[in-house]
């Protein structure tokens, strides 16, 4: 009987000792630790307030800004192709309130809209029919 209980000991523990370590066949690479992902900061990209003032147009024609905020326009009226000249056109942005740029052909224009409200613009060379804008101010 001493027997018996030494063949049914040496059988556990040998069992024990073929359960530890490893589940693999000792031929897998190990598991590298899981790394949380990053995640990009969350702050919103920066808005474009900028029209560009083309040959008779206002790109965008028309924008939403949040009151405070500053618009720039810049010419990009030169270049080959202009009305078929090869130089610069002038253009301007006049307002309904009265602000204007400067008649210019290169350069830009800001205005900064404090008070919410629908504002309209034109360029007084091309008519308001041919080159018109506004902003929406909220």
């Amino acid at each position: 009987m001493r027997f018996r209980q030494l063949a049914v000991l040496t059988l556990i523990v040998t069992g024990a000792a073929a359960c530890g370590g490893s589940s693999g066949n000792g031929t897998e690479p190990p598991t590298p630790p899981v790394t949380p992902p990053t995640t990009p900061p969350t702050t919103p990209p920066a808005a474009s307030n900028e029209i560009t003032i083309g040959n008779d147009s206002f790109t965008p024609s028309s924008m939403t800004v949040p009151v405070n905020t500053t618009v720039t326009w810049t010419w990009d009226t030169c270049g080959s192709g202009a009305y078929g000249t090869t130089g610069c056109v002038a253009h301007n942005v006049t307002f309904d309130d009265g602000t204007a740029s400067a008649t210019q052909d290169t350069g830009t224009f800001t205005r900064t809209f404090a008070t919410a409200g629908t504002y309209q613009y034109h360029c007084t060379i091309h008519g308001a029919a041919v080159m018109s804008g506004k902003i929406i101010v909220q």
